[in-house]
């Protein structure tokens, strides 16, 4: 089988985007670190509250990682089936998520990479159209964090329950749209976006909780939209350190406190850090079945390689 790697100048000039992206990703985090150590003092009481958590918060924190990955692989079976008609399992999705998210974590965009060559080698789906799911849910994410964050912005001063019944309405609006044949895959895919951002404020929440801070409906909703649209920058991929920036930046927006931006951007560290705690052991434990289902149809595919082309 003949694979040739892209070498013409738009592929070229798009790699060459990509590791300067990443250079700033790893400069972005680093900065991120360093501010969080040297404004220690100053949020002393934010690193006392986190050595004493309340279980509680602590336990919502890390139920919103794990609500997560069903959420999002609900939203990219969806697009898949759209754009390839295969439909693969949630739980198989689901598996790839942990995979990818923690990859992801990383610059170049590394799970979703592998996401598509494990498609393309265990259900035969082509690369451009596996990414072309990827990049549509990412699509769907960045608009729903600008869709909540405008939300935030024009009903955050009416209190936790207004932002509430309009996340709702949003949702129920999605639904609708679903009930056509031919809008069914993308508006539902749309749905499971807009219901992940809602996780998403939900885990800033307990975050901010734990850091001795408190986050309204409109905040949660502003901090959370923010991530979601920090996470879409194509280049930077997986946002680490912009996402953090970002949600400091925001922070510091919404309260007017001295430490705000340090408090944002540690609580971002939080979510970080809560998300590989709950990924890491997911992907050990999934790990060897995932293993097993690609080195068998890899096995296959190359069986299929190596067979003599019939003779018309």
């Amino acid at each position: 089988m003949n694979r040739r790697l892209d070498t013409s100048p738009s592929a070229r000039k798009w790699h060459r985007w990509k590791i300067v992206g990443s250079i700033i990703a790893i400069l972005l985090l680093a900065g991120a670190i360093w501010l969080i150590v040297s404004k220690s003092g100053e949020v002393a009481h934010a690193w006392a509250a986190l050595t004493h958590p309340n279980p509680w918060w602590l336990l919502l924190l890390f139920t919103g990682v794990l609500v997560s990955v069903p959420v999002s692989a609900v939203s990219q079976v969806l697009m898949l089936a759209r754009t390839s008609g295969v439909r693969v399992r949630i739980g198989e999705m689901s598996t790839l998520v942990v995979f990818s998210t923690l990859l992801n974590m990383l610059p170049l965009w590394p799970g979703a990479l592998g996401r598509i060559g494990y498609h393309r080698v265990v259900h035969g789906i082509p690369p451009m159209r596996a990414g072309i799911a990827i990049v549509s849910v990412r699509l769907l994410g960045l608009s729903a964090g600008v869709v909540l964050l405008a939300l935030a912005w024009m009903l955050g001063g009416g209190g936790t329950a207004l932002i509430i019944a309009a996340w709702l309405s949003v949702l129920v609006g999605f639904l609708l749209l679903s009930l056509p044949t031919a809008a069914r895959l993308p508006a539902l895919a749309a749905a499971s976006c807009w219901v992940d951002i809602g996780v998403s404020a939900i885990r800033y929440v307990a975050a901010f909780h734990l850091l001795g801070a408190t986050l309204d409906g409109g905040m949660a909703a502003a901090i959370s939209g923010t991530a979601s649209i920090a996470s879409s920058v194509p280049f930077v991929g997986g946002a680490p350190g912009l996402r953090e920036w970002s949600v400091g930046w925001m922070n510091a927006q919404l309260q007017f406190i001295p430490d705000a931006l340090v408090i944002g951007v540690l609580a971002d560290l939080l979510v970080r850090a809560a998300t590989f705690i709950v990924m890491l052991p997911l992907v050990l434990i999934t790990g060897r079945g995932l293993g097993r289902r690609l080195r068998a149809a890899a096995a296959v595919m190359a069986v299929k390689d190596r067979s003599p082309s019939p003779q018309p």
